[in-house]
């Protein structure tokens, strides 16, 4: 049975009115897409929450294993209540006009992931566009304006298909190695911030000082015990962090 978003709403809601200990799902509109789709997170997890998540499971629209992440991480949180004091924000994809097309970039041809002011490069074309000016496209400016607003501790962001969990060339490292560790898959390579000019990964730590990078699946469809453990992993890493202070 294919589980969406408004099924899981409820869900949560029967059992809360139940008595159950249901984490809440509150769908949260962001924006649209240039085709006008729309951009929602869903948030579970604790009330008021002294540690923030934020999960997104596509920006490329050919890249669509981590959603099925997203997925998992609902369906988690649905009817139980979730890690103490954690909050959970989840995008299932920033880029649903890319996913309608089945190509990496949005309907205007930009490459989201380098649309973003921090180390804009204007001069990338073809599969990499970075767009006419920094921010120029909505699915962008929805994903600033959430972060701006929660204020997230971290952010993990899927991508395919180098099969490794990119570390960056900051203090955020340390934790990417982490939930290499906890998720089984290795890391590396992402320590070069040449090559990403304007990617949410690393405008979110340098703006608004979240611990965010980005995982990046192999090739083709990923097997379901990979995706639960990757799920358990983005768990198992707020946890830590959370403790860590």
């Amino acid at each position: 049975m294919r589980i969406t978003a408004s099924s899981l709403a409820v869900l949560a809601l029967a059992l809360a009115l139940l008595g159950g200990s249901a984490s809440a799902a509150e769908r949260q509109p962001i924006g649209r897409s240039v085709d006008g789709r729309p951009l929602a997170a869903w948030r579970q997890g604790a009330a008021r929450p002294g540690f923030r998540v934020l999960v997104v499971g596509s920006i490329h629209g050919d890249e669509r294993q981590g959603m099925r992440v997203v997925s998992s991480l609902r369906q988690r949180l649905a009817g139980r209540r979730g890690p103490k004091g954690i909050g959970l924000w989840t995008i299932r994809t920033v880029n649903p006009d890319g996913i309608a097309r089945r190509q990496r970039q949005n309907a205007r041809g930009v490459d989201l992931n380098r649309n973003f002011p921090f180390r804009w490069d204007g001069s990338l074309t073809g599969g990499y566009y970075s767009g006419p000016r920094p921010a120029s496209e909505p699915e962008t400016r929805a994903v600033m304006r959430l972060s701006r607003r929660v204020g997230f501790d971290l952010a993990i962001w899927f991508h395919q298909p180098w099969g490794r969990t990119l570390a960056p060339c900051n203090e955020d490292r340390r934790w990417a190695f982490l939930y290499a560790r906890l998720s089984g898959l290795s890391a590396g390579g992402g320590c070069n911030r040449g090559h990403y000019p304007g990617s949410a990964v690393s405008w979110q730590h340098h703006t608004t000082r979240t611990v965010s990078f980005a995982v990046e699946f192999g090739p083709g469809t990923i097997r379901r015990a990979v995706i639960k453990r990757h799920t358990r992993a983005v768990v198992r890493l707020a946890k830590r962090m959370r403790v860590a202070g």
